[in-house]
């Protein structure tokens, strides 16, 4: 074998060596290149779930503890809120109390949807304080929601919950909050599409307000709530105490009614 053709056949094999380790690290570097795609995509939606739930936690936290204690001062004698307030209250008080029932409700509502709205293009992935909170917020939803043996008080179908989240929304600049409660008032006396996705809330406020009633609904709702406090509120930081609502025996309509509803504790009002 010539010499030239001995040069030629090694030069062939180390080409073909070369081309065999240039393959196989640019296939290394592409699947480096993927992984680390991946990686970055991952932290950018854990970063995204973490800045969502951050900035909605808390003020969801404080409208699930406003509801839940106004639904316990409503509910827990027929002194309560509404006896005292609506039923018995001048005028002024008499309003107040039905229309802040009503925006108390729907302040929750109204970070309910802009929670769901934020989220719902997120994967949620395997991080169960994430799912946990999705669950409280949906089984709360299915408290004002459900049929069974609990008749139309107070009942707010999904579709009803989502639209009156949608309706207390405020765009500010930039920044979307939820409008205040003057705000609220003024749209109930001037906006008549606006009160009348009210008109069904109002319609039970005013009846218990009237007339002291054990409304099943509203404890399985306090209930819920408070499982979501705590759960938002590990530690209790922030609400170290919550109070539940006795479960009622349908047989037993009236109860705790020798107690006065401690309207001054707080978040009472």
């Amino acid at each position: 074998m010539s010499t030239e053709l001995i040069v030629a056949s090694i030069s062939a094999a180390v080409a073909l060596v070369s081309v065999a380790i240039s393959a196989r690290a640019s296939r290394r570097q592409a699947l480096l290149a993927a992984e680390l795609e991946r990686q970055t995509a991952a932290h950018a939606r854990d970063v995204a779930r973490q800045d969502i739930m951050s900035r909605v936690r808390d003020p969801l936290l404080w409208a699930a503890y406003d509801l839940q204690s106004r639904i316990y001062n409503i509910a827990r004698s027929q002194f309560g809120f509404l006896t005292l307030y609506y039923r018995d209250g001048t005028p002024q008080e008499r309003e107040y109390a039905r229309r802040n029932t009503l925006y108390v409700i729907a302040e929750y509502f109204y970070w309910v949807e802009i929670l769901r709205q934020r989220v719902q293009f997120l994967d949620l992935g395997n991080r169960e304080d994430n799912r946990k909170v999705v669950d409280l917020l949906h089984e709360v939803s299915n408290r004002f929601s459900a049929d069974r043996n609990q008749g139309a008080g107070f009942r707010l179908f999904r579709g009803e919950q989502r639209a009156i989240g949608g309706l207390m929304a405020s765009q500010t600049g930039d920044d979307q909050g939820c409008i205040g409660y003057a705000e609220f008032c003024r749209l109930l006396d001037t906006d008549q599409e606006f009160g009348a996705w009210f008109a069904s809330l109002d319609e039970a406020i005013q009846e218990l307000g009237n007339e002291f009633y054990v409304e099943p609904r509203l404890i399985e709702i306090q209930h819920t709530l408070i499982k979501l406090i705590k759960f938002l509120d590990q530690e209790g930081e922030r609400f170290p105490f919550t109070r539940e609502l006795p479960r009622q025996r349908a047989e037993t309509p009236r109860w705790l009614n020798d107690l006065q509803a401690d309207v001054s504790e707080p978040g009472a009002g």
